[in-house]
């Protein structure tokens, strides 16, 4: 193009050396001539413009992150003049698109179009634009360029990732923390079931042991099944959708493999959050928890839905204090977290938080905050991986 442009120059520069030193109309001609080049080269630009057509659609309904999904594109040339030096260029800050490579140059026969197959992979949950977001038209001379916004850009709605994470064990031990607080008074009863891990062992009731050959417990009035509440950070910190989006997708993400791990334990788990107003999921088992994943995957995340709203409303939450354990997935270590935190440890609920972030956090001092676990997860971190580390205590 530039080799293109260099040559129209020089040209045009000894036609008006031609028509100053010798004239006549071969000179004038030849000069008039390189004069209408760029005009008549700027407005075939303008034609393939406005004229230009792109279909593009993603295959299935429901985008998952981090999950192919088939993407046909077409481009179109629906005149009787050949379209050329066509390239395209993708949207490529939250998607990619393998199978299409944006250096290509396409040229089109009149009534004739190009299609192509791909796969579209979102990287993260939520609503934004994917596929060919510009597109640039140059004559046949190579000499102007015009690049425009795609008028009829795609938009999908991503479903957020499940990862289904293998046995961790702090997460057991969360589970089976055992709490004997004013909250859960209980008293010994002559009803018996068998021990489980964490039971205290001088429940065992002896005699029933000795005739069943297995370990029995003597059952607790008012003893309930242990169940873990998950408390969602539900602000929008940012503006940005460069910032929002992977921040979310993290949360959301982590909350749905962990309410999974349980609940695929027969663990039951309840979820709370502040979108426009409280919200509370409580579920019991695998089976409650596809309509749990659909509501979270359109759940909307905004400014005012501060931790301080958040806490400050599950405190007047019963259910709340008789969790067996709490855990915290949040942006950021607040004071009403704190807060919250100090008030569960007075009842010996253990607490595990979750810091979703990108900056180097340091963990909360524990000469002040002596009341959780901590551990900092990074928006782009495999659950897997970073959930089996150590995590402080």
């Amino acid at each position: 193009m530039r080799t293109n442009r260099l040559l129209y120059i020089i040209l045009f520069i000894l036609s008006v050396v031609g028509i100053s030193v010798t004239g006549g109309p071969v000179s004038y001609g030849f000069f008039f001539f390189m004069l209408i080049i760029p005009a008549v080269a700027f407005i075939y630009s303008l034609i393939l413009f406005w004229r230009f057509k792109i279909f593009q659609k993603v295959e299935t309904k429901a985008v998952t992150a981090l999950s192919p999904a088939d993407f046909y594109f077409t481009l179109q040339n629906e005149d009787f003049f050949a379209h050329s030096g066509i390239r395209i260029e993708l949207f490529s800050d939250f998607s990619t698109i393998t199978g299409i490579d944006t250096g290509t140059e396409y040229e089109l026969m009149p009534h004739s179009g190009v299609n192509k197959e791909a796969k579209l992979v979102c990287r993260y949950r939520g609503e934004y634009e994917v596929g060919i977001k510009n597109v640039t038209v140059t004559d046949y001379l190579k000499l102007f360029p015009i690049t425009f916004k795609n008028r009829e850009t795609l938009k999908v709605s991503v479903m957020p990732r499940l990862e289904i994470l293998d046995d961790i064990a702090y997460l057991d031990e969360l589970c089976i923390s055992s709490k004997d607080s004013y909250t859960n008074l209980s008293e010994p009863d002559v009803l018996v079931r068998e021990y489980v891990p964490g039971d205290d062992i001088r429940s065992i009731n002896w005699k029933v042991t000795a005739k069943t050959g297995a370990p029995m417990v003597r059952k607790r009035i008012g003893e309930h099944t242990p169940g873990i509440d998950i408390i969602m950070d539900s602000c929008r910190y940012s503006s940005d959708p460069r910032d929002y989006l992977p921040l979310e997708n993290k949360i959301l993400e982590l909350v749905l493999a962990v309410t999974y791990y349980y609940l695929d334990r027969r663990i039951p788990v309840t979820v709370h959050a502040h979108g426009y107003d409280q919200v509370k999921y409580a579920m019991d088992g695998v089976d409650t928890f596809e309509d749990f994943y659909q509501s979270v995957s359109g759940f909307g995340f905004s400014e005012g839905s501060t931790q301080e709203l958040c806490f400050n409303k599950l405190c007047t939450d019963e259910m709340i204090w008789q969790a067996n354990a709490v855990i915290m997935v949040l942006h950021e270590w607040s004071i009403s977290a704190a807060e919250f935190a100090g008030q569960m440890d007075k009842l010996m609920i253990p607490v595990m938080v979750y810091l979703i972030t990108d900056d180097q956090v340091s963990i909360p001092d524990r000469d002040i905050y002596q009341h959780a676990a901590f551990k900092v997860i990074g928006c782009e971190d495999r659950l897997q991986e970073v959930l089996n580390g150590v995590v402080p205590v």
